[in-house]
């Protein structure tokens, strides 16, 4: 059976789906999974026995009220409080029991808050002024931990070349019981988690979805994903 994967999105509009979230619907046809769609509107005790494996997508800002903080750099305008809510509860849904997921870039930030970790509210120097169609995409390497899941996944060993688009980050000072910090950048910023010990469950801050601005080993995120859903 063709495993099916739970990809969160924030609206049911068709504009929405086309400009922000169609590339993740590739990714996931690309290697052979179903993407169906999960909104902050439906019943998760419903719809979460129907999937095989969760795809936390990209976005606005979590609100700081869900790590215990005030505002102090986020961008209000971003937040969606619904879909903060039904993320975190996936992610503690898929930790408690052993459901394959993997979180991009605000996924990684949700995957530590609902873990009980928390964010840097505003990072400079992450954030891409414009999208690449209309420029060339700002990238930069990430270290990779020999021996983790993520080495692993990717096939690589020390470095990989990534894109940035985000200006918030996990504070690996507030880091989830549990979670293991698997890449870096340069400038150590966290830039992607996973819970050992689980099946699969991976975060990482870069967009792998945007694969025509990527090296092909991106792919292998979204391939061992499916793979763990099929498994599971």
């Amino acid at each position: 059976m063709t495993p099916r994967i739970g990809y969160t999105i924030r609206t049911r509009s068709r504009e929405y789906f086309l400009k922000w979230r169609i590339n993740y619907w590739f990714a996931l046809t690309l290697v052979g999974a179903e993407p169906v769609p999960i909104y902050p509107d439906m019943a998760l005790d419903e719809i979460c026995p129907t999937l095989d494996g969760l795809l936390l997508t990209g976005g606005g800002d979590v609100h700081p009220r869900f790590f215990g903080q005030e505002i102090a750099g986020t961008q209000m305008d971003s937040v969606h409080e619904e879909a903060d809510v039904m993320e975190i509860e996936l992610v503690q849904r898929a930790a408690a029991s052993g459901k394959p997921l993997m979180g991009i870039c605000r996924g990684i930030q949700v995957i530590n808050v609902a873990l009980g970790g928390a964010l840097h509210q505003h990072i400079d120097g992450h954030a891409q002024a414009v999208n690449s169609f209309d420029g060339p995409p700002t990238q930069h390497l990430v270290q990779v931990q020999q021996g983790s899941l993520l080495a692993r996944t990717l096939g690589v060993s020390t470095s990989i070349l990534t894109n940035t688009y985000h200006h918030q980050a996990v504070d690996e000072n507030a880091l989830g019981p549990g979670l293991h910090i698997s890449a870096r950048a340069a400038d150590g910023i966290v830039e992607a988690l996973e819970l050992p010990g689980h099946p699969f469950f991976l975060g990482v801050q870069w967009h792998p979805e945007r694969l025509f601005e990527l090296p092909v080993e991106h792919r292998n995120l979204f391939q061992a994903l499916v793979r763990a859903a099929g498994r599971a």
